[in-house]
């Protein structure tokens, strides 16, 4: 069942089970009002009649004399009928209505041993509500009143309250389907876009996107995603083409020594030369590979962060990088060295800022590793960079020209960005007073 025939029908219920309880309701409500005006109308009567009796004048015998009770009698009336029985069982009534019926019920109240009895009685084919009282000094006053308006009330309810309900039901689920058509339109148009995605593998399509409620919001989100999608994959994209152009120098220099490799009149000094080039382009390819890998594999996913101290990282990166390469480094701290961070990734891009440091210092001079304040910067003594090449110096590959023909792949300080990006933090790059170049991490303030 589809999202739009579940709202209409979800709709379409509710709407009935309301209009079913308003009509319940105003059926039993409108019944009793009419009831109990019924009831009124027949107490009134029996009220005025009985205020009669109270008259000094009044004379039993003699009703249609000129005493009040004879006013009360003849009086006309609208759907409504009044007898007397005497206590002989003679019955007083005009004579142009209709004679009640007079039941054991109302003939045992003549005996005192109750005062009012209402009933349902039929005169003539028509129903009517009736209330004996008994009359002082013996015999009853009988007040009847037609219900044919309640009865058909009762009935005029019955036809068009269903009705009703029908028109109802049929309004909400056309209103239910305009509306399940509006909100599901955008979210259909949504699951035909990925579709299509999915398909032809094209994230160059986006969702047009008008108004500001939660469907909206979704195909903005949708749009954002196939953003940062096209953005990873035009990453991707350039990481392989910069990949394959850097793996080609050294397998064309492994192959070049290769072949010389395969001359028989190399002499020993010669071919040793060539295995120790060899063993170097292999080395570098090592190194290449692994720092692909870092770029390529996504460790947000892989790794959860945690609040880490700077000064222990960095204090065993930096004992690590003195008995690699036997330089000094000097480590300054101060306070506020907390963050959070993923600990491999962390790791990873520190060594990196050293390992750079290590490559461009100059003689013996220490390697200086500041950190706190939620930051960690490297210095060293070496040339520096030049300020065309501070803008560059974090993207793949890159290498100033003055550095291309050092070791090294270029992607150190990419690696570090890419550790920047994901933590929210910021890569930059300074010139150090003393000469050289400062490059550090500044990491945003603790959540």
């Amino acid at each position: 069942m589809s999202l739009r025939t579940r709202y209409i029908t979800v709709t379409a219920g509710l709407v009935f089970l309301v209009a079913l309880a308003i009509s319940v309701g105003a059926y039993s409500i409108a019944t009793n009002q009419l009831e109990n005006q019924v009831t009124q109308s027949l107490n009134n009567r029996a009220t005025q009649v009985l205020k009669a009796f109270d008259n000094p004048r009044f004379n039993f015998d003699d009703v249609f004399g000129r005493g009040p009770l004879n006013r009360a009698l003849v009086e006309p009336e609208t759907d409504s009928i009044t007898q007397l029985v005497s206590g002989d069982g003679t019955i007083i009534k005009r004579v142009d209505y209709p004679t009640l019926p007079v039941t054991p019920e109302d003939l045992a109240m003549s005996d005192g041993t109750q005062r009012t009895y209402y009933s349902t009685i039929s005169v003539e084919g028509r129903e009517f509500r009736m209330l004996t009282v008994a009359a002082p000094g013996g015999g009853l006053i009988q007040v009847a009143k037609g219900t044919q308006i309640l009865v058909d009330a009762q009935q005029g309810m019955r036809i068009w309250f269903p009705l009703f309900a029908t028109l109802a039901v049929l309004i909400a689920a056309g209103a239910g389907w305009l509306f399940a058509r509006r909100i599901s339109k955008p979210i259909e148009t949504l699951a035909a876009t990925a579709e299509s995605i999915a398909v032809t593998k094209n994230l160059d399509s986006n969702i047009d996107v008008v108004g500001t409620d939660e469907v909206a919001q979704l195909g903005r989100s949708f749009n954002t995603m196939l953003t940062a999608l096209r953005e990873s994959t035009e990453r991707q994209r350039r990481l392989v083409q910069d990949a394959s152009h850097e793996l080609r120098t050294p397998l064309t220099s492994l192959r070049a020594n290769a072949e010389l490799l395969e001359r028989a009149v190399l002499s020993d000094e010669d071919r040793n030369a060539i295995l120790k080039d060899m063993k170097a382009e292999v080395d570098e390819l090592t190194e290449l590979s692994q720092e692909l890998s870092a770029l390529a594999t996504d460790q947000r996913a892989s790794e959860a962060t945690q609040e880490i101290d700077l000064l222990d990282v960095v204090t065993e990166v930096t004992e690590r990088a003195m008995r690699r390469a036997h330089v000094p480094i000097t480590l300054h701290a101060t306070a506020d060295t907390h963050v959070f961070a993923r600990p491999s990734q962390l790791d990873r891009a520190i060594s990196n800022l050293i390992d750079n440091a290590v490559k461009f210092n100059n003689g013996d001079t220490p390697i200086e590793v500041h950190i706190g304040a939620r930051r960690v910067e490297v210095r060293d003594h070496g040339p520096g960079i030049p300020d065309a090449d501070k803008p560059h110096i974090f993207e793949r590959f890159y290498r100033a020209t003055s550095t291309r023909s050092m070791p090294g792949s270029g992607l150190g300080l990419a690696i570090v960005a890419q550790f920047a990006e994901d933590h929210g933090a910021t890569a930059y790059v300074l010139d150090n007073a003393g000469g050289g170049a400062i490059v550090g991490i500044q990491f945003p303030m603790v959540a």
